[in-house]
């Protein structure tokens, strides 16, 4: 949770299904879930990829995970479930709601629910998602006891509600007869696709004012870039939608800046930096003058699951796609204020982030953004929800090439991009309303962004691994999407809750830098797209409020590079050219190493230490370059931003170098298959 000055971006702290009757489920997914299986006395097995969590926080799966010590309480079992469903006493994501795919229709016949201590309206409906028709409630008056309801409807999907944190229900079995063939889903094959050059994997995130020989350490910038800035600096009295104007170059006044924004992008690019504009905040015009800047997007008093709650700001994403994107649109289309050069396709720009951390918990539920209700804004920002709310909304009707990236979010929650899937599902023929999957992960001794006291590595946090199982999701039920991690960092201030500690006598800025560059190599081996640290600079050096000091460099108008910037400068330009090839089994468990190849067949190792202690490794011998005649060893120094190089002796197909906890590169001429 990131607090800043008025004028500067908050985000610094994250066809419809057809209608069915009681019987039979008229519209599957694309996708079906594995099918249930009936027990001899017709008890319908639950397995985890049946369910869908609604709500995408905590463990929906719990109302079925204690099925074998359920027994069979139809025929009064007294097994007492004990794992819940719950957030806690916090009512923002209640009511809590997940569905279950039984993967074939059935004859339900009963729904047993254990009752164990609260009260409340327990409700179960039966239908398609989103056509949902009331099955039966359970006020929970019982304790420690199963309730038995039986039912008689025909259908393939079964809903689940706990209204509110007081409710307790460890457990559910379910009844019923499958009415045809029930064949497991196949999962989708997986459909990797070609990473971006190391050189653009590695960013950060920027403002416009910050300097451009500084954002030359990496090859990717996530600007933050205020609604306002280009929409009359948030003055309620502004002309509001469907008349409102925007200001690019000049913008609109912002804290009292003009930012030219033509000169910005044009600028970054001739410097081969891609850029993403984070697209983020409210404006006064929709909200009104009261309204946090962190507030949902959608016009007030508009349902915000319904995409055209959104239309003033996917009108908003459509002018900015049609100036900064590769397509020229018609020039009466363009809502440009009178001072503004009459221009479009200036081919900018590819990227366009919708929003920043719209499932920021800590700005409650106007801030807060549940998976479907970012999924509409989605559908409204992508393509004016497939053109049904006309042809001057969303990126892709200004240019059909221009990528919409999702709304940082402010963790990784998988759960969370399933259900937004299940939405596009339903709602958009499967399409799914983004080009980008795009999350945020600080790595410390929690799990989650705020509640950590201390950084950890990124080896520790099981980073490589947590994204890992993203991509593996995109690749198979989203292929084409790409997969951004767009903040992850350390603080370098001693009281920061995220900060990246002083191990004996290395120093934090040290361990930041080592950390860092750590964390964007494990995040190629995940298969990650684009990784951007936060940020570019720190905001107060003597302040130890979480992310005040995680910048590469020190505050604005000082500008003084950390040890980090270089490292990171080093790495994007030691590795320019090369995507991530492999892991190298080391034989070593103090040992890591990646392999990175070029379209030319050169190649590099990053090798290093996963460790937090000092350790060190002396005279590892790195072999399998059969292929090389000569190797160069880099190592990364404060103060360069190319490290040092020495020549390396290549003796049988070997090389052999000094480990630590600070990576080095061994380049390679031809790199060995």
């Amino acid at each position: 949770m990131k607090k800043w000055p008025q004028w500067r971006p908050i985000a610094f702290f994250a066809l419809l299904g057809a209608a069915c009757s009681s019987c039979a489920a008229q519209t599957k997914p694309l996708a079906p879930a594995p099918a249930g299986t009936t027990a001899a006395n017709g008890k319908i097995s639950i397995r985890p990829a049946m369910v869908v969590n609604e709500a995408a926080h905590g463990n929906a799966f719990a109302l079925f995970d204690e099925q074998d010590l359920a027994g069979d309480p139809r025929a009064g079992s007294k097994a007492q479930p004990k794992t819940t469903w719950s957030e806690g006493v916090d009512k923002l994501y209640y009511p809590l709601t997940a569905f279950v795919d039984l993967g074939a229709d059935y004859q339900m016949t009963d729904i047993c629910v254990y009752d164990s201590n609260g009260v409340g309206d327990f409700r179960v409906e039966s239908g398609t998602p989103f056509h949902w028709k009331p099955l039966l409630t359970d006020p929970l008056n019982n304790y420690l006891t199963w309730n038995s309801h039986a039912v008689d409807v025909r259908t393939r999907y079964l809903r689940f509600t706990i209204v509110d944190p007081g409710m307790n229900v460890p457990e559910i079995v379910l009844y019923g007869k499958a009415l045809g063939p029930i064949q497991p889903a196949k999962a989708p094959a997986p459909k990797p696709h070609k990473r971006p050059t190391m050189d653009q994997f590695i960013g950060t995130n920027a403002f416009i004012d910050d300097p451009l020989d500084k954002m030359q350490a990496v090859g990717f910038v996530r600007e933050y870039h205020n609604w306002s800035w280009d929409a009359g600096d948030g003055k309620a009295d502004a002309p509001a939608y469907p008349n409102n104007l925007v200001a690019f170059n000049p913008s609109s006044a912002a804290g009292g800046n003009y930012w030219f924004f033509d000169d910005y992008y044009a600028k970054l690019k001739n410097a081969g930096i891609t850029v993403c504009p984070a697209i983020q905040g409210n404006v006064k015009w929709l909200a009104g003058d009261g309204a946090h800047m962190s507030d949902k997007v959608a016009a007030p008093g508009k349902d915000p699951s319904d995409p055209a709650s959104y239309a003033a700001h996917a009108d908003h994403m459509f002018q900015f796609a049609a100036r900064y994107g590769a397509a020229n649109v018609p020039d009466n289309l363009l809502k440009l204020a009178a001072n503004q050069p009459r221009k479009s396709g200036l081919g900018l720009l590819r990227y366009f982030e919708n929003q920043n951390e719209p499932d920021a918990w800590w700005h409650g539920r106007a801030g807060y953004a549940n998976p479907y209700e970012l999924a509409a804004q989605c559908s409204a920002d992508y393509d004016g929800h497939q053109k049904a709310m006309g042809v001057t909304f969303g990126v892709k009707n200004a240019d059909p090439s221009a990528k919409l990236v999702l709304s940082g979010l402010a963790g990784v929650n998988l759960d969370y991009i399933k259900a937004m899937k299940v939405w596009a599902d339903w709602n958009r023929h499967g399409d799914f309303p983004a080009d980008v999957i795009n999350l945020h992960h600080y790595s410390n001794n929690a799990a989650g962004q705020t509640s950590g006291q201390i950084g950890v590595c990124p080896e520790a946090d099981g980073l490589k691994d947590m994204m890992k199982n993203v991509v593996d999701y995109c690749e198979r039920e989203l292929p084409g999407r790409e997969v951004w991690l767009t903040e992850f960092g350390y603080d370098t201030h001693p009281a920061s809750v995220q900060r990246a500690p002083a191990i004996g006598e290395t120093s934090a800025e040290e361990v930041q830098a080592r950390w860092i560059v750590r964390s964007y190599l494990v995040l190629a081996a995940a298969g990650v797209d684009r990784a951007a640290q936060f940020m570019l600079r720190d905001t107060n050096p003597k302040d130890p409020t979480q992310f005040s000091t995680s910048g590469l460099v020190t505050q604005k108008g000082e500008w003084k590079p950390k040890p980090s910037w270089y490292y990171t400068a080093t790495l994007k330009n030691r590795l320019t050219g090369m995507r991530f090839d492999g892991e190298v089994r080391s034989g070593n468990p103090q040992v890591w190493i990646y392999r990175f190849r070029a379209d030319n067949g050169k190649g590099a190792y990053a090798v290093w230490c996963p460790k937090t202690e000092n350790a060190k490794v002396s005279a590892f011998r790195l072999p399998k370059l059969t292929a090389s005649k000569s190797a160069t060893l880099v190592e990364m120094v404060n103060g360069q931003t190319s490290g040092q190089a020495s020549a390396l002796a290549v003796t049988n197909g070997a090389v052999t170098v000094d480990v630590s906890e600070r990576p080095v590169m061994i380049l390679v001429d031809t790199l060995s298959r």
